[in-house]
């Protein structure tokens, strides 16, 4: 903050200070946020997204004249840039202050954290940080011309986010509404922070979930489910399905990813489930049964009843041989059963000779006496 003794600047030259400054301010912000996205994808904490904005000449008029808060200069205003970091839950805005503590030099002075409220007091809240680009960082070209220049960097949940988005347009007059219309504003505030500590609470339940179930995969106990949560391991740690991915999407003329996103698994195990397959134990054992019934099933259909892939066509999510696996075991059952299989996968049945699919899949159990 300026000495005491000196003098308030007029709002005229504050004001056309921060014209002159308005552009390396928007830069700074652009800058820090590609920086603190990097870094946040680099150490694996995800985020829903980050935003920034430099405060409006208006905004700046009415801050500097607030007699309450002893502006002197523009320097003493130290949020004229700042940026938004938004977590998907509130215990992930302690992971990223921790990052931002570590990669900023941190103003804890001018640094508050508005999570600190009154028991009785609902709304949004954030952890703020004044902070500028450390000695280290500033000494790199890129980062030069931001030496010294402060800007506020706020960690914030989705959900006080949303919240504070729907409260400004009536922040400032909220105090003149009627006690019955602010006990409602409050109302709904307690009831966000009750389902910002449940989602909490159920992340926790999931997390758990999903480690009991993998211990259970790992172990090999009999009778797990094929579900979305159960098969992600299996498909992980079990070596045949590695084996059979790459011989299928080598057939098929595919890539194969090392990334298995949540729909793909979702996919996975629906297919096993609609094949008849409901555990993991059975899956293991039919994987093992028609590990050369399915490359010669696919083989086959690749030349003789299914249509030539583009050579565009994108690379292959793990879990393949699962896929393939169920359409084999459906094509024995009917051609009813495999166009509702085709189907409800969003498979242009027209596009596919299902009659000769069907020969085939009768040939090749015939042939593996399967």
């Amino acid at each position: 903050m300026t000495d005491p003794e000196t003098p308030k600047a007029p709002i005229e030259d504050v004001l056309a200070e921060f014209n002159a400054k308005e552009p390396m301010l928007d830069a700074l912000c652009a800058r820090t946020q590609s920086l603190i996205e990097a870094i946040l994808q680099d150490v694996g904490i995800s985020y829903q997204s980050i935003q920034f904005r430099v405060k409006s000449a208006e905004k700046l008029r009415k801050k500097f004249l607030n007699l309450e808060k002893h502006y002197k200069q523009l320097e003493d205003i130290t949020d004229l840039a700042g940026l938004r970091i938004i977590t998907y839950y509130e215990d992930d805005i302690d992971r990223v202050a921790a990052i931002i503590k570590r990669e900023f030099d941190i103003d804890l002075k001018n640094s508050v954290d508005k999570r600190e409220t009154e028991p009785d007091r609902f709304g949004y809240s954030a952890l703020n940080y004044v902070c500028q680009h450390s000695a280290k960082r500033a000494s790199d070209v890129e980062y030069k011309r931001f030496a010294g220049i402060r800007c506020e960097i706020q960690i914030t949940s989705i959900l006080r986010h949303a919240w504070s988005e729907l409260e400004h347009e009536w922040y400032d007059l909220k105090d003149a509404y009627p006690k019955d219309v602010k006990r409602r504003f409050y109302r709904i505030a307690a009831l966000l922070e009750l389902a910002e500590s449940e989602f909490q609470d159920i992340r926790k339940q999931r997390t758990a979930y999903e480690r009991s179930v993998a211990v259970r995969v790992e172990a090999k106990v009999p009778d797990v489910p094929v579900d979305a949560v159960s098969l992600r391991p299996f498909i992980e740690r079990e070596h045949i399905v590695g084996e059979l991915d790459k011989s299928l999407t080598s057939t098929l003329g595919l890539g194969l990813t090392a990334e298995l996103p949540d729909n793909a698994v979702e996919v996975r195990a629906a297919a096993a489930t609609s094949a008849g397959i409901t555990n993991l134990q059975d899956l293991g054992h039919a994987l093992q049964k028609y590990r050369n019934a399915v490359p010669e099933f696919v083989t086959r259909c690749r030349k003789e009843a299914w249509p030539q892939p583009l050579a565009s066509t994108p690379p292959s999510f793990p879990g393949v041989c699962i896929y393939l696996l169920a359409l084999f075991l459906v094509s024995r059952q009917g051609k009813d059963k495999l166009a509702e299989f085709l189907t409800k996968r969003g498979v242009l049945i027209e596009k596919i000779n299902i009659d000769h699919q069907l020969v085939i899949a009768r040939e090749v159990a015939a042939k593996y006496s399967v």
